[in-house]
């Protein structure tokens, strides 16, 4: 025990015990919810691969699209990589009815002008192999 005049430092924390580890565990969680909040807000922001074909315009995205197509079901290929890909864009497809024909996707987005947006691609097909990939785009405007 000190002595009544004595003026050396007390030995030990100042803090009672558990409140350091407690205060570490608020600051843990609370860096989780910003990051959480921070993850939600970033999200909101990305943009989706049609809303990105909308960006480009009407003459490039075409292009850009059937790009996209070919590097993933090149001529001569299986037509199944492309038409996933479409699918998980969001166009709908239909396949083709015989051995010979053609896989038609159309995707429709509706603009905030006003505008209908129409995106179609079209893999020919013979027997399962791809022949030819032709994309097109279109816009319409409504009343």
């Amino acid at each position: 025990m000190a002595a009544p005049g004595d003026t050396a430092p007390v030995r030990g924390s100042r803090y009672q015990p558990g409140t350091l580890r407690r205060a570490g565990l608020l600051a843990v969680m609370m860096l989780i919810v910003l990051g959480f909040v921070a993850n939600l807000l970033t999200s909101q922001t990305r943009r989706s691969p049609l809303q990105e074909l909308v960006r480009l315009g009407e003459r490039v995205a075409p292009e850009r699209l059937r790009q996209d197509l070919l590097a993933l079901s090149p001529i001569g290929g299986d037509p199944g990589p492309a038409v996933q890909r479409l699918s998980s864009m969001g166009f709908s497809c239909i396949a083709p009815a015989e051995a010979v024909g053609a896989w038609t996707c159309t995707a429709r987005i509706p603009d905030p002008d006003r505008r209908l947006i129409t995106f179609e691609a079209k893999l020919d097909t013979d027997r399962g192999i791809v022949r030819a990939v032709t994309t097109r785009a279109s816009i319409q405007t409504t009343m």
